[in-house]
């Protein structure tokens, strides 16, 4: 049978279908597709905009209709804490689901770290393994020796969080960047995280890593040096993040769409290698929606589907207000 997962996060809306047995809980992603939006833009304080809820129902009407054209058999729509902690989630929900049939399934902090977890564990393999996952708003870190659900840490912080509180512009000045460092480092001192020697390997979760190893890479090339990740050349390429006038055009062509989170998220990420120092760093193709899967065919996590025979509501749009003719005042003009 064939299952998908649509996720709706703070820098797109993406696909994973995989072919699997419920009753094992394993499953073969068989294909997977991402819609770049970039939902920062579309915030009016801590809301998203008409336009942005449009944005996001166009992309979520086409990643409906691909899974189904694909005969999927059952599919989930979730959400993290990117759209979880907006002001105006009941009126984007509700929006959404008249609009797409589709039900958003929220995922807590905790869960979202788990199924990181469960997606991962051929990383089990190796020794003393620190998974991170940068979201747009939250944090998550597994420790590979801890498999409990209420073992996994979730930070209440992501780089849009940051960016809001401490920046006026994409790019931080060095001294917005060292208060990110102090709040970053102030944080997981509070959640009594691990330090260095307690791991070995590295492994980053995640579209949001995706996008900050793909701009490093291009960096490595750019500067003539090998693309492994070595935490000495990603410090030089932090740095470069922060003053470069050539920093936008290399983010332009590889994540334009996580331009706006970027740069924060690559200080979060030093950050948290800083504090580990682990030996090597690797990069995951699995993270939340494969995980999510093993927990709805476990039976440990109750979703509502999403009814893929049901059709789309036919959208009218609301015609266009007339605008109101002026009173007049009673005077003739000469």
């Amino acid at each position: 049978m064939k299952y998908a997962v649509i996720d709706l996060s703070s820098t797109g809306v993406s696909i994973v279908v995989a072919e699997g047995d419920k009753a094992t809980g394993i499953f073969t992603a068989v294909y997977k597709d991402r819609a770049n939006i970039a939902v920062a833009d579309y915030f009016e304080g801590h809301s998203i905009s008409r336009r942005g809820i449009e944005k996001l129902i166009d992309a979520l009407i086409t990643a409906r209709s691909t899974v189904k054209a694909m005969g999927v058999d059952e599919c989930y729509c979730i959400s993290t804490a990117a759209l979880r902690n907006i002001d105006n989630i009941e009126e984007v929900a509700e929006k959404i689901r008249m609009r797409t049939g589709i039900v958003i399934n929220y995922l807590d902090g905790v869960t979202e770290a788990y199924c990181d977890f469960l997606s991962n564990r051929k990383y089990m393999a190796y020794e003393k393994v620190i998974l991170i996952d940068i979201g747009g708003g939250s944090v998550e870190l597994c420790d590979f020796k801890k498999e409990r659900k209420d073992e996994m840490v979730c930070l209440d912080f992501g780089p849009i969080k940051l960016r809001n509180k401490y920046t006026v512009d994409i790019y931080p000045t060095d001294d917005q960047a060292k208060s990110i460092k102090k709040y970053v480092r102030k944080k997981s001192d509070e959640a009594n995280l691990a330090g260095k020697n307690e791991f070995t390997t590295a492994v980053l979760v995640g579209s949001i890593n995706d996008a900050i190893y793909a701009a490093y890479s291009e960096y490595c090339e750019k500067e003539r040096m090998s693309t492994e990740f070595d935490y000495t050349k990603y410090k030089q390429f932090c740095k470069w993040l922060l003053s470069s006038s050539d920093r936008t055009r290399l983010i332009m062509k590889v994540a334009p769409e996580k331009i706006h989170v970027l740069p924060v998220a690559a200080i979060v990420l030093k950050e948290m290698l800083r504090r580990f120092k682990p030996d090597s760093v690797m990069i995951s193709d699995c993270g939340v929606k494969e995980g999510y899967l093993s927990l709805v065919a476990t039976g440990a996590e109750t979703g509502v589907p999403i009814d893929l025979n049901e059709s789309i509501p036919t959208y009218m749009p609301e015609p266009p207000q007339p605008k109101r003719k002026k009173k007049s005042n009673g005077k003739k003009s000469d």
